[in-house]
């Protein structure tokens, strides 16, 4: 499982901090991340950035572009030491 948090969370350039976490809520043991975004039926192209570990084991992705408002569509690809998974949610980003 995994907790997104977006700053400041509207159309321009935004962070992310992905917390990715086993069943039991521990901090997954990660080899690499990739965050990657899409908005389903609006044109856009995916955008496909990696992650770096932080200091605080969490893992950042800084100056995202947010082009539009919308429902945002949000994979995280992570590597562990037992294969590759894919986690996803949909996030919305205001209109300015």
């Amino acid at each position: 499982m995994f907790q997104l948090l977006i700053s400041p969370g509207a159309v321009g350039t935004d962070d992310f901090v992905l917390q990715l976490m086993s069943g039991e809520g521990n901090l997954l043991p990660v080899k690499e991340a990739t965050l990657v975004l899409s908005l389903p039926g609006r044109g856009a192209q995916p955008l496909e950035r990696k992650a770096a570990l932080g200091a605080d084991g969490y893992w950042h992705v800084a100056e995202v572009p947010i082009p539009l408002p919308g429902r945002w569509h949000l994979r995280v690809e992570a590597v562990t030491a037992f294969g590759k998974i894919a986690l996803e949610d949909d996030f919305e980003v205001p209109a300015p």
